[in-house]
């Protein structure tokens, strides 16, 4: 597997503050694998999922370092270049599915959109693809989700839903921020299910999660970040199993999954 994008010496600071939250991290991710950054609540792993998808203000926050897609650095991009990048080539699972879609639009009409916007697909061939891709996103009755409201489904769905949006415009990457929290574990474990199949498939996966459980059923690459800093990496089951930094030693001992690692 090739790389698909590489991210060196990444610094994000809150400019009234002052506070550096990311401190010149370093990692990558190859084409048709998954990485998981893991960590607790303001560790920085989520500033560093705004940053790789270009949603940090830039008046609030000075960034420095690189991201490296494909060899370019999206940091310096054109806002013309990043629209032919993200949303087609790099597609983004928020953490909140139900503020990610117009409540006053069916969803079918939203995916139909999106397509026209980052596919080449013709008009009349546009529904049957948007149904296959609810279809293998695990959403069995996809007629009745396509002529829903956003409203009329669940968080669960939801989530299948934008996971079906990545799948039609057969993104390159998709980077998922919490893409668990907000669910049950029915529809956590469905979600997840959905995301290892999408990796199957040939699209990478970057997960920002605190969930040890979700990071199990992903698998692939883990990091484990701390104040900023990254302070361990490899892989989700060796370091689960065997993590050498004490601060993985106490996430795992919090979430009470030692026993659990492993079986």
């Amino acid at each position: 597997m090739s790389e698909l994008i590489r991210v060196k010496q990444l610094e994000i600071l809150i400019k009234q503050a002052k506070q550096t939250v990311v401190k010149r991290i370093d990692f990558s991710v190859d084409e048709g694998s998954s990485l998981v950054i893991l960590g607790q609540s303001g560790c920085g792993k989520t500033m560093t999922c705004h940053c790789l998808m270009g949603l940090l203000d830039p008046k609030k926050y000075a960034v420095s370092g690189e991201i490296l897609y494909n060899g370019k650095n999206l940091i310096e991009a054109s806002a013309k270049e990043k629209r032919m990048i993200y949303g087609k080539e790099i597609a983004f699972i928020p953490q909140n599915p139900m503020t990610a879609f117009d409540p006053s639009m069916k969803i079918g009409k939203q995916m139909l959109e999106t397509l026209a916007l980052h596919s080449e697909a013709a008009r009349d061939e546009r529904k049957s693809i948007a149904l296959k891709a609810l279809s293998e996103a695990g959403l069995a009755d996809k007629e009745r989700v396509f002529h829903s409201f956003p409203h009329e489904l669940s968080g669960g769905m939801l989530q299948r839903v934008l996971i079906a949006m990545v799948l039609m415009v057969d993104a390159k990457l998709v980077v998922a921020d919490e893409p668990t929290t907000a669910l049950d574990v029915v529809h956590r474990n469905a979600t997840m299910e959905a995301f290892v199949k999408m990796r199957e498939a040939g699209t990478a996966v970057l997960m920002i999660t605190h969930d040890f459980a979700a990071a199990l059923q992903l698998g692939g690459n883990m990091i484990i970040m701390n104040e900023g800093s990254i302070v361990e990496t490899g892989s989700v089951r060796q370091l689960l199993s065997n993590p050498r930094h004490s601060y993985t030693r106490q996430l795992i001992d919090a979430a009470m999954l030692t026993s659990n690692i492993g079986r």
